[in-house]
């Protein structure tokens, strides 16, 4: 009895490891060695025993990680856990298939490729949900960050993954002498230690700065409960006007940024958005605004900036709408989902608009703006910053799903934005996390009350950015290199597979 719950009680503890190493409490550490007792529940089974025993455990662990969706739908939080457990199951028959006919060198490279793969898959797949990536546990570990400027977040998660079937493959060695561990740990070792040392020289090589800008963010704390209730919006414009009044007083910013439709009525050009641009100009300072906007009979997503004069600027319109959040897929052909999900389609907008700022000592800084999850898809950033960013703002509302951690692992992905594009990262979140996050992944500023708390609290933050003339290798190539390598690596193995077989059926 003992032994048939060995495997289970192993894949239910890598699923707490995993868990853990992602906010909160964010124990970055164990993603090093968290799927290593995963590997062990599975020696020696089957097929069937494979598959059965990693669907549950990704199922646990993404029901742990994404637990928060109940605060909007419960049958869509299983729905979306049950489908992401599939690429756990893939995975776990990945690593089945290189423990039965691989060498214990193949497998350093062939498991960490197909956890990429699969994170690359599920990224783009059904319109993409890169949410909980394993690289975005190490936003914290800001040493060993610094490599996704070269392979972006997948690069990362390679390297962590590589790192467990490592530390697997020492502890798996049984009847290896202590000088033959050594001499096989020697190029995965020496691998990890130069990650690590490339990530000590980026952080402390000097970043040439140039247009210091100093950016406010504003975090309204506006409870989804009436964010939209008619009566309340007067006074919900009125604390964000108050709270961008003391950011400038304490801060003197070139540029206040509210969060995602912080402006809570269906904006129209020129009909209804005279207190904004009133209040730009009374500020004397740009004021970015996020508001759903109403144009020829369409709604869209949008972030709207105002200059000091009280002119509308420019707009950008969300590209990437959220999926039964935003629009209802293939309504065309399931008329039934809306009476299960009762909304209007957003139209996405047409091009990556960007903005341009006044700033010290330059004509003039220019941005990008990702709305709501935009941040956690890589190639809408580098897409920005490819055309001419100079840093990159984020506005978003997390309000939805209350105090949880989907404030903080949404954060993550922003840092990894930062560092793989080496630029500025700005967030204003309603009701947090809202911060200024330097090319280096660091937190230069943050909303935050007195006690620390950095989510469901109203206040101001402020933080300069500026131009950091520097890109990493990510930017210019984004991710042909890091698939390249691995659909290469599986090329090479399957066929080395395939020879071996029919070697084997030419002896016999």
């Amino acid at each position: 009895m003992r032994s048939k719950m060995l495997p289970w009680v192993l894949a239910l503890f890598s699923v707490v490891l995993l868990r853990l190493s992602f906010p909160r409490p964010g124990l970055w550490m164990l993603a090093w060695v968290a799927l290593v007792p995963f590997f062990f529940s599975l020696e020696r089974k089957d097929t069937a025993e494979t598959v059965f025993i990693s669907f549950c455990a990704g199922l646990v662990y993404d029901v742990a990680l994404l637990f928060w969706l109940i605060h909007v739908t419960v049958a869509g939080m299983l729905v979306l856990a049950a489908y992401l457990a599939l690429y756990f199951v893939l995975f776990g028959l990945g690593w089945s298939y290189g423990r039965k006919y691989l060498s214990a060198g193949l497998r350093l490279i062939f498991v960490p490729s197909v956890w990429i793969v699969l994170e690359y898959v599920r990224s783009h797949l059904f319109s993409g949900f890169p949410w909980g990536l394993l690289s975005q546990t190490q936003t914290p570990n800001i040493p060993g960050l610094q490599g996704v400027d070269l392979f972006g977040s997948w690069g990362l998660s390679f390297i962590l993954v590589f790192a467990n079937v490592f530390v697997f493959e020492l502890l798996s060695s049984r009847g290896v002498s202590g000088r033959e561990k050594a001499r096989r740990s020697f190029i995965p070792a020496g691998i990890i230690a130069a990650w690590f040392l490339y990530g000590l020289l980026r952080m402390y090589l000097p970043a040439a700065a140039a247009c210091p800008l100093k950016v406010a963010v504003i975090q309204g704390n506006i409870p989804q409960e009436i964010k939209w209730a008619e009566r309340f919006r007067e006074g919900i414009f009125r604390k964000h006007v108050l709270l961008s009044e003391l950011a400038v007083l304490k801060e003197e910013p070139g540029l206040v940024v509210w969060p995602e439709t912080a402006f809570t009525d269906y904006l129209e050009i020129g009909e209804n958005d005279r207190s904004l641009s009133s209040f730009a100009a009374e500020l004397g300072v740009p004021l970015l605004v996020g508001s759903i906007r109403f144009q020829d009979m369409r709604y869209y997503n949008s972030a709207l900036l105002y200059g000091a004069s009280g002119k509308l600027e420019e707009v950008y319109d969300k590209v990437h709408l959220v999926p039964f959040g935003e629009y209802i897929p293939v309504r065309r052909y399931l008329p039934f989902l809306e009476s299960i999900v009762p909304i209007e389609d957003f139209t996405p907008g047409g091009d990556y608009r960007l903005f341009s700022i006044p700033a010290s000592a330059c004509p003039g800084l220019r941005f990008g703006v990702l709305i709501c999850f935009e941040d956690i898809f890589p190639e809408l950033a580098r897409e920005f910053v490819a055309r001419g960013a100079d840093f990159l703002i984020n506005m978003t509302n997390d309000g939805w799903f209350g105090d949880t951690s989907s404030p903080y692992q949404h954060a993550q992905a922003s840092v990894l934005r930062a560092v793989e594009n080496r630029v500025y990262v700005v967030r204003a979140a309603n009701t947090g996390v809202s911060c200024i996050i330097d090319d280096t992944g660091r937190i230069k500023a943050e909303v935050k009350d007195a006690f620390g708390k950095k989510t469901f609290v109203r206040g101001e933050a402020a933080g300069h950015v500026g131009r950091t003339l520097r890109r990493g290798l990510y930017t210019r190539i984004g991710d042909v290199l890091i698939l390249i390598v691995s659909f290469a690596i599986f090329g090479m193995i399957m066929r080395r597979k395939s020879m071996s077989a029919r070697f084997t059926e030419r002896e016999a």
